[in-house]
């Protein structure tokens, strides 16, 4: 199999498939009595462990400040819409259904910050991540009125 089979398998595949749990285990864990805060401490914790097997079973890394900067930040972000999407689920029970593909949205935000922070309008063909972006679009504002 090719690396970059490879890397989308367990880049993307993988991920796609464990974020889908990882959102209907949020909503039973509001649903079973766990409030926002504490959602995101048991979250930290458990991403915290993953972190440390990673440490010790992978190759090193250099460790820099700019690394970590950048790592905070991408953290301030996942936590602050981690902890907007907990209390939309456990203050308005809001269905997980109609929120997810709204979420998923997302993809269009790194996808245009990529093209521009990352310069990798080069390395895609914008027509096509155009036409993609508008079903992304059609598809999260039609299932979000369902």
């Amino acid at each position: 199999m090719l690396d970059s089979t490879l890397g989308l398998l367990i880049g993307g595949v993988a991920p796609a498939l464990l974020l889908g749990f990882f959102f209907v285990f949020q909503k039973l864990a509001t649903r079973k009595g766990i409030g926002p805060g504490e959602y995101l401490m048991v979250l930290g914790l458990t991403g915290s462990a993953i972190g440390g097997i990673l440490i010790f079973t992978g190759k090193p890394v250099e460790f820099t400040a700019i690394g970590s900067v950048w790592t905070v930040l991408s953290s301030a972000c996942w936590g602050i819409s981690m902890a907007g999407l907990a209390y939309s689920i456990f203050k308005y029970n809001t269905p997980m259904s109609k929120l997810n593909p709204i979420l998923n949205t997302n993809t269009l935000t790194a996808v245009i910050l990529s093209i521009i922070i990352l310069g990798e309008w080069h390395e895609i063909n914008v027509y096509k991540v155009l036409v993609g972006a508008v079903l992304i679009i059609i598809g999260a504002i039609t299932v979000s009125r369902a």
